[in-house]
């Protein structure tokens, strides 16, 4: 039986609200180095975001390749880039390391035909079955703009072309197959439709979805982009490892894990979540100092975001919490304020709002008219986007000055 440990969205670098987490970044990391120690996995394949910014510090450099070397010197290590890693350093990461490192350290830093390393062999089980893996790094939907529209691409070219993608994967997948030896893995770091994402996660725009129905048919989907560990509905060999730290509020209450999957050929694959507990803690607390003296053991330790009510918005509060709480990293301390008439969102007090909700409800105090404010909404979302690319959105006059100077007009002599 060939094992295989899935892990995705570690977001080294990640700041929760300007407060470094190096301590619970190194624990995490530790406790799946551990996992994949004791379970002795045949592969192992992280699916993106393996940094959170595209320009990661030295010191996160180090924290992921020491993390790497450790996981490839129990099994062959596969990292696909996310949308928040920069293509370039997966590439020099992957011609510094690469596949000398331990049983092979592989970055998949681009899209690639299946053909030149979009498709991927490995031997398990002491070379009696073998792991074939199709990889799909995040490809952003401006690669599919077509130099004849004006507004950018359309969901259905996305899709379209998505599918293709996957498709050719498939098929070079299924080239050479032997059914009583072969288990089929796919990993990719793409949103599936009706993914259910976290609560604090910045929005992920829908405009851009994979229906699930085009995912290839494999053993085994290992998915990253989405925090929240799940299975896509309808397709249980497919999974969102998750990240494996909550990356803000909205995220403390869910159960972090990486996925361990046992697989045989020809056989249903079982997939097992193993639980992450290391990081400190996120909190939310919501009620009176009193209140908060009452209940300070529990938030020993922890990020803690209180919400006090009756008190004065000064310079003071943070000092009364942390009298109470002295072992709590306090975050965004605030005096609890009743919502203004008409600025409700629709969500949770307790939790962070998320971005869109954020300006949509913002544009509607301001007096715009729904259609107008959900279209401002639509251009900023998309804006977002941009800025998880190295590449800028094409724009039809660019294009056509790109094109003029490739083929400059030459004066006849």
């Amino acid at each position: 039986m060939s094992r295989l440990l899935h892990t995705s969205d570690w977001h080294l670098g990640h700041l929760l609200h300007g407060h470094p987490r190096e301590e619970d970044f190194d624990a995490v990391l530790a406790e799946i180095v551990a996992i994949a120690q004791e379970n002795q996995p045949d592969l192992i394949v992280h699916s993106g975001d393996l940094f959170h910014s595209s320009r990661p510090t030295v010191r996160d450099l180090f924290r992921a390749m020491r993390t790497l070397r450790e996981l490839a010197a129990i099994a062959p290590t596969v990292v696909v880039a996310g949308n928040h890693d920069s293509p370039h350093y997966l590439e020099f990461l992957n011609f510094m390391s690469g596949p000398s490192c331990g049983r092979g350290l592989f970055f998949v830093d681009q899209l690639r035909p299946a053909h030149d390393g979009g498709v991927m062999t490995f031997e398990a089980c002491g070379g009696e079955q073998r792991i074939r893996l199709a990889v799909l790094p995040f490809v952003h939907p401006n690669r599919f703009w077509q130099r004849s529209s004006t507004s950018g691409p359309s969901y259905a070219d996305y899709a379209e072309a998505m599918r293709g993608l996957q498709g050719e994967l498939l098929d070079a997948l299924h080239e050479g197959y032997d059914p009583e030896r072969d288990i089929l893995v796919f990993t990719a770091h793409v949103l599936v439709a009706g993914a259910r994402t976290s609560k604090s996660e910045r929005a992920v725009d829908e405009s851009f979805e994979t229906p699930p129905e085009d995912l290839p048919v494999v053993s085994y989907a290992a998915l990253g982009h989405i925090h929240r560990p799940q299975t896509v509905e309808g397709l249980k060999f497919a999974r969102y490892a998750g990240s494996p730290l909550p990356m803000d509020f909205g995220e403390a209450n869910e159960t972090k894990s990486v996925v361990i999957v046992d697989a045989d050929p020809g056989r249903p694959v079982r997939a097992l979540p193993r639980r992450l507990s290391s990081g400190r803690r996120l909190a939310h607390f919501p009620g009176t100092l009193e209140e908060l003296k009452a209940a300070a053991a529990q938030y020993d330790g922890t990020f803690l975001k209180a919400e006090i009510a009756g008190e004065e918005p000064d310079g003071l509060l943070s000092q009364k919490i942390a009298e109470i709480v002295p072992n709590a990293i306090l975050v965004n301390p605030t005096p609890a304020r009743e919502a203004a008439a008409g600025a409700v969102l629709d969500s949770d007090p307790g939790d962070e709002p998320e971005l869109p909700d954020a300006f949509r409800a913002y544009l509607a105090r301001e007096g715009l008219d729904a259609d107008a404010a959900e279209s401002t909404v639509t251009a900023f979302l998309h804006l977002l986007n941009e800025l998880d690319d190295e590449t800028l959105t094409p724009v039809p006059a660019e294009e056509l000055l790109r094109a003029a100077l490739e083929n400059p007009w030459m004066e006849a002599s």
